[in-house]
């Protein structure tokens, strides 16, 4: 099993686990025990913001540190710039603070929750080199469950009546798409005193509008989610309207700006530029909705699509400016702005999908 897929499976058993308890202690010892020994690290635990100082909670691995002051070492810079910091080598990091002379590497992760940094998660490796970007990323994931708070037959009703319909949608928007939503959203939603209840809707119902077709799908969604009665059970009709209008703000292709925080999280979590998954996705597209086209046509029109969407010039708007988008894109227009690349690129992918089917 390769990396993102253990990070995958404790994403999946932390999600199940918080939905049924919510204490603070009980949510990170939980959290450290699946890294520490899914992953096999040298230290991994949580330190809590206690006034100008961060006090260590529960961790796996040898004695910590016991407090250490906002802005020194790592853990203390990450809560001061309020960044994810990813360090190789411990010895070229200024101010360091060595609680074991073994560690050698080292990610720390802020806990933010309503825009409020209360701790973070720190992880050390007795590697170099040991961290990279799936790890920020994917403990990034993490570090936004551990305030979450959905009740429990909310998100059953969800799971249950909602994600099987993406199942009749292109691969690009399947279930994986909507979970993956669902999950972005929520770790953009913890920077933002928003209702995560009102988030894990949005962004569950955003594609549901597919039913009726593409081009005004977005609209569609939030009829589905205003005519949805069962939404009442947890709900107002205020928030259910907010629901929707962040439902239907969130096409990329919209020139007006979402209505409110809640529709530029579900705009931002749609996105999941990430290289790779953004010319999968455009590949698989192409192939189930224009089934008469040569494979030079449809590999001529990913890259248009791809120019026009995500390049230099694109009508793509990022709305979130701390997220992982941000980053993802640019990587993104680098390739793009490499005609000959890009062409090879979509060329492989458009070669692997049509041995698949």
């Amino acid at each position: 099993m390769d990396k993102c897929e253990t990070y995958r499976e404790i994403l999946v058993e932390l999600s199940g686990l918080f939905l049924r308890e919510n204490d603070r202690t009980v949510r990170e010892a939980s959290a450290a025990a699946l890294l520490h020994f899914k992953l096999g690290f040298f230290w991994t635990g949580f330190y809590r913001v206690d006034g100008e100082k961060l006090t260590v909670g529960p961790y796996q691995g040898p004695l910590a540190c016991l407090h250490i002051p906002f802005g020194k070492g790592v853990c203390g810079t990450a809560w001061k710039e309020s960044r994810s910091i990813v360090v190789q080598d411990v010895e070229e990091f200024p101010g360091h603070i060595a609680c074991s002379s073994l560690s050698k590497s080292e990610i720390v992760i802020p806990i933010w929750h309503k825009g409020t940094i209360k701790g973070v998660i720190d992880i050390d490796s007795d590697h170099l080199n040991n961290f990279d970007d799936t790890d920020r990323r994917y403990l990034e994931y993490i570090s936004a469950l551990m305030n979450i708070s959905v009740r429990a037959d909310m998100k059953k009703y969800i799971e249950q009546n909602i994600i099987p319909l993406y199942r009749n949608f292109d691969a690009g928007h399947g279930p994986d798409h909507a979970k993956n939503v669902i999950i972005e959203a929520l770790m953009l939603s913890s920077r933002y005193d928003v209702d995560q209840e009102m988030i894990y809707a949005a962004a569950a119902y955003h594609d549901t509008g597919l039913c009726t077709g593409r081009e005004t799908h977005h609209i569609e969604s939030g009829h589905i989610i205003r005519n949805d009665r069962a939404l009442l059970e947890w709900f107002s009709l205020e928030q259910i309207e907010q629901i929707a209008q962040a439902a239907e703000d969130h096409r990329a292709s919209s020139e007006r700006e979402p209505r409110s925080t809640y529709g530029k999280i579900i705009a931002e979590a749609d996105r999941l530029i990430d290289s790779s998954s953004v010319i999968r996705r455009v590949v698989e597209y192409s192939l189930s909705k224009f089934k008469g086209l040569s494979d030079k046509e449809h590999i001529e029109r990913c890259c248009t699509h791809l120019k026009e969407k995500y390049g230099n010039n694109g009508y793509l708007k990022l709305w979130i400016p701390h997220g992982n988008n941000a980053r993802n894109l640019e990587q993104l227009r680098q390739i793009i702005s490499d005609e000959e690349l890009l062409h090879e690129i979509v060329q492989k992918n458009f070669k692997k999908k049509k041995e698949q089917c």
